[in-house]
This record gives structure tokens, C-alpha cells and sequence, in this order.
């Protein structure tokens, strides 16, 4: 018998896998409350991150339940935008837009009570990297309106923690019991 003449091998077969049914998560009503939003603006998951100031997977794992809350600040940014339409954003540019960033970093840092020149403080109360904070000193890079936006929350945040700590220095420092 000839090569030719001997059958062909079969090829070989994968073994049938039986697929599961996809689990259907229950949202928590905020995790939903953020879906619905979105929907109402007719927005895809990117274009709503982008106006939120998030990245595309953080609010992938929001909205199918990943993450077990979600921040208030993106909540009330999600709100604010479909209070107004996305008029938040409109102002958030209206009010940085003809601004230089060093001239907004300084505002930053004088509401902060940290020096200008403290990159180390300045940038972590901001939430970003030194280098990052540098580029933007120096007019090499500068933010998005969204980031602007987040970076503002980071200030309004860092500003009520600082005066709560100040607070708690000024109580102990009097010698007053510590309140609980």
C-alpha cells in the first residue's frame, strides 16, 4: 500500500465544554443610579469617563457592580451632569481656560496653605506625581478638563482635611479633652 493510498488522518476534535449561564449581577441602587445616568445621556462608557474625569475601566467595574462603592465625588459629577446637561464641564473650562497652570497651581497652593515651591507636598495633596506637577509648572504639559475638575475636588477635599487636623492641633495643644 502506497502512501497515497492510506486514508487521511482525522483531524482532532476539541471535547464539548458545557457553557455556564451568565451570572446576572444585582447592582447596589448607586452602581444602577450611575448606569442610568449614562444611559439617559447617551453616552458611550468612554465619552461618559472622559466627562467624569476616570478612565473607561474603573467605570467598568462601577457599573457592573466590580467595585464595592463608588467614590461621592463621581457621584455628584455624574448628577451634576445630568442636572445640567453637562453645563459642569462647560464651567469647569469657562473658569480655567484662559488660566496658565502655574497661575492655577499657585491659587491651589495659597488655598492649601502650602508653598508654591513645596512640590512634594503640593503634589501629593493633588493627587498627582511630582514630575507630573513639574511639567506643569513649566507649561510643558497641562490637564484635561476633566483631570482639572478632579484635581479641584482634590483640593477642596485636602482644604477640609487640613482644617480638621488644624483643629484637632489647636484642641490638643490647648489641653482640651479630644472629642470622639
Amino acid at each position: 500500500m502506497k502512501e497515497s493510498d492510506s486514508p487521511a488522518p482525522t483531524p482532532p476534535t476539541l471535547p464539548d465544554i458545557e457553557k455556564k449561564p451568565a451570572v446576572k449581577r444585582s447592582l447596589s441602587p448607586e452602581h444602577q443610579e450611575l448606569v442610568d445616568i449614562r444611559l439617559k445621556l447617551g453616552l458611550s462608557q468612554a465619552q461618559f469617563a472622559e466627562e467624569l474625569g476616570i478612565g473607561v475601566p474603573r467605570l467598568s467595574s462601577y457599573e457592573y457592580g466590580r467595585a464595592g462603592s463608588i467614590p461621592e465625588w463621581v457621584m455628584t459629577a455624574a448628577r451634576e451632569l445630568v442636572a445640567n446637561n453637562g453645563e459642569a464641564q462647560e464651567s469647569i473650562r469657562k473658569k480655567y481656560e484662559e488660566l496658565e497652570m502655574p497661575i492655577i497651581l499657585a491659587t491651589w497652593a495659597k488655598a492649601l496653605g502650602v508653598p508654591y515651591e513645596d512640590n512634594g507636598q503640593l503634589a501629593a495633596l493633588l493627587g498627582t506625581s511630582v514630575s507630573t506637577l513639574t511639567r506643569w509648572k513649566n507649561k510643558l504639559t497641562r490637564p484635561s478638563l476633566h483631570s482639572l475638575a478632579f484635581h479641584e475636588h482634590m483640593v477642596d477635599q485636602a482644604k477640609k482635611k487640613l482644617a480638621k487636623q488644624k483643629a484637632c492641633i489647636e484642641e490638643l495643644a490647648g489641653g482640651k479633652p479630644k472629642r470622639r
